[in-house]
């Protein structure tokens, strides 16, 4: 498998989740259970949520051209995975739900508010 092969799996997505750090600068991260040292930290959630797709097959590249499997998550592959077009055209506030945020899944639905 390649890693566009690898991002069509359902992977379970936790975020963009708001971080505050000890000098009271805040950003927002995306990360995936299954890949403990992949995130995406983002200044917005529309540029967390825009960053997110090429991140992820950017961090699954890095293992297939070095002949490894990376962890993958349990459950069928999608038919389909959607990025967005550009940060700017996204609405100014976006909310994933957390209990059925998966990448490349029809039940990973991006609700605008």
């Amino acid at each position: 498998m390649n890693a566009r092969d690898y991002l069509m799996r359902p992977w379970p997505i936790r975020g963009p989740s708001r971080v505050t750090d000890e000098h009271g600068s805040t950003h927002y991260e995306m990360r995936v259970r299954e890949l403990p040292d992949f995130f995406v930290a983002a200044s917005s959630e529309a540029e967390a949520l825009y960053e997110f797709g090429n991140a992820l097959l950017a961090f699954l590249e890095s293992y297939t051209s070095e002949g490894e499997v990376p962890p993958v998550p349990a459950g069928k592959p999608a038919s389909f995975v959607a990025f967005f077009a550009a940060p700017r055209e996204l609405p100014a506030r976006v909310r994933v739900p957390l209990e059925s945020a998966t990448a490349g899944s029809p039940a990973g639905q991006v609700v605008f508010a």
